[in-house]
C-alpha cells in the first residue's frame, strides 16, 4: 500500500494569497493611489512594469529555498518582509516614482522567493494527478486574494488614512502565510556543499535538457493568457466614467471572485484535456472581452462587464500555466524551487512586457488602443500557438500511449 502522504491542493489556495496580495499592492492600489495624484497612465505602466522585473530574474537568487531552511519557513520570511515593504510604499505614496519603484523592486525581490518555496511545494508535495486542480487552487489564491484585498484597499482608501491602510495591506499580505505551519514537509538530507550544488546543478541541467521544457517554453514566452490589462484596470476607470466605487468593485470584489471561478474551472478542465489546449483556449477567451472593452461605449458597464469576463478567463489561463508548468517540470529530488522559478520567471516576462506595450499603446490611442494591442497579442498568438501544437509538436514528443486526458506529453 502507497504510504506517501501528500498535502491538500486547497492549501496551496492560503499560501499563495501573500503573494497575490503584494501583487496586488503594485498592480492595482498603487496605479490607483498614483492615479489620484495625477501620475499619467504611461507612467504609472512603467511603475508597474520595473517593478515586475523580478518576476522574470527570480530564478538567480531562488536556489537559497533548495538549501538549508524548510520551504515553508521561506514562505513565511517572505511574506513577513514584503509586508514591510507594502506598508513602507503606501505609506510614501507621495514619494517621487523612482523612490516608490526603488521600494516596490526590492519588496518583490523577496516576495518571489515565497512563490519559488510554494512552486517547489506543489511539485513535491501534492498528487501528481491533482496538477490541473493543484494549479487551479494555486491561482485562486494569487489572482483572487490579490484581486479581493486590492479592491478592500481601494474601497478603504476612500476614507481611511494611508497609515492605517498600509496596516490593514501589510497584514493582508502576512497573515494568510501562517497556514505554512500546517503543510507536510519532509527535511532534505544535509549535503557538503559541494555536493549540495552539484545535485542542484545536475536536476536543472536535465530539466534543460528534455524536450517537454523547450516546448512550454514555446507557450510561456508568448502573450497568450497574460492578462496584462489587469495591471492597469484600476488607473483606466475614469476613462469609462466609473467611479471610485464602482473600479473598487470591479477591479477588486467583483474581479476576484470571477477570477477565483475561472481558476477552479480552469483547474478542473486542466485534469480532463491536453493542458497546451486549454492554455490557448484561455488566450481567445480573454481576446474576446478585451476587444469588448476596445470596441464598446466609454461606459461604466463596458468597463465592468468586459473585465468581468476577463478576469474569469484570466483565472482559466493561469490555472493552465501552473498545470502546465508542473506538467514539465515533473518531481525534481533536489533543485525544485530553483526549477520552479526557472520555468516561471519565463511565464512572468509576458505579463511585464504586455503591460508595457499596453501603457505605450494606451498613450498613443487612449483606453481602445489599451484594450485593442491586449486584443490583438492574446488572438493572434493562440492561434499561432494552436498551428505550432497541431503541426511542431508531434515531431517533438509522442502521443502518451493510454491517451489520458490532461497529460502534456510523453518525451521520446
Amino acid at each position: 500500500m502507497n504510504s506517501t502522504r501528500y498535502n491538500p491542493v486547497w492549501l496551496f489556495g492560503i499560501l499563495t494569497v501573500p503573494y497575490g496580495s503584494f501583487n496586488g499592492v503594485i498592480t492595482v492600489l498603487m496605479p490607483f493611489l498614483l492615479r489620484k495624484h495625477g501620475v499619467p497612465v504611461d507612467r504609472i505602466a512603467g511603475v508597474v512594469a520595473v517593478s515586475a522585473i523580478p518576476n522574470f530574474w527570480y530564478f538567480l537568487w531562488s536556489p537559497v529555498v533548495d538549501t538549508g531552511l524548510l520551504r515553508r519557513t521561506w514562505v513565511m520570511i517572505a511574506a513577513g518582509a514584503s509586508a514591510l515593504c507594502a506598508w513602507v510604499a503606501i505609506v510614501w505614496t507621495s514619494a517621487t516614482l523612482a523612490q516608490l519603484t526603488t521600494l516596490l523592486f526590492a519588496g518583490n525581490v523577496v516576495s518571489m522567493l515565497l512563490s519559488s518555496s510554494c512552486g517547489a511545494l506543489l511539485s513535491t508535495t501534492i498528487d501528481p494527478l491533482l496538477r490541473g486542480r493543484a494549479g487551479g487552487w494555486y491561482n485562486a489564491g494569487n489572482l483572487g486574494g490579490g484581486a479581493l484585498g486590492a479592491g478592500l484597499a481601494i474601497w478603504l482608501a476612500g476614507f481611511t488614512p494611508l497609515r492605517v491602510l498600509s496596516v490593514i495591506c501589510a497584514a493582508m499580505v502576512f497573515l494568510p502565510a501562517l497556514a505554512a505551519l500546517w503543510l507536510i514537509e519532509e527535511r532534505m538530507p544535509r549535503k557538503p556543499p559541494g555536493a549540495l550544488f552539484r545535485a542542484l546543478a545536475s536536476d536543472v541541467w536535465t530539466l534543460l535538457r528534455a524536450p517537454a521544457t523547450w516546448l512550454g517554453l514555446v507557450f510561456f514566452l508568448s502573450p497568450v493568457g497574460s492578462a496584462a490589462v489587469a495591471n492597469l484596470i484600476s488607473s483606466v476607470g475614469p476613462d469609462y466614467h466609473a467611479s471610485d466605487a464602482q473600479v473598487a468593485w470591479v477591479s477588486g470584489v467583483a474581479g476576484g471572485l470571477i477570477s477565483v471561478l475561472g481558476c477552479m474551472l480552469g483547474g478542473l478542465l486542466c485534469d480532463r484535456v491536453r493542458r497546451t489546449t486549454a492554455y490557448t483556449a484561455a488566450g481567445l477567451f480573454s481576446a474576446i472581452f478585451s476587444a469588448w472593452m476596445a470596441l464598446g461605449p466609454a461606459t461604466p458597464f463596458t468597463y465592468a462587464g468586459g473585465y468581468i469576463g476577463y478576469s474569469l478567463t484570466a483565472g482559466m489561463a493561469y490555472a493552465a500555466f501552473t498545470a502546465l508548468e508542473l506538467e514539465v517540470l515533473g518531481k525534481r529530488p533536489h533543485a525544485a524551487g530553483t526549477a520552479y522559478s526557472l520555468l516561471g520567471s519565463s511565464g512572468n516576462l509576458p505579463i511585464a512586457y504586455m503591460t508595457k506595450v499596453d501603457g505605450v499603446a494606451y498613450n498613443a490611442a487612449g483606453r481602445r488602443g489599451l484594450m485593442g494591442a491586449d486584443a490583438l497579442a492574446n488572438s493572434v498568438f493562440a492561434i499561432l500557438l494552436l498551428l505550432f501544437a497541431r503541426f511542431a509538436v508531434r515531431r517533438w514528443v509522442e502521443e502518451p500511449r493510454e491517451g489520458r486526458a490532461g497529460t502534456l506529453i510523453t518525451p521520446k
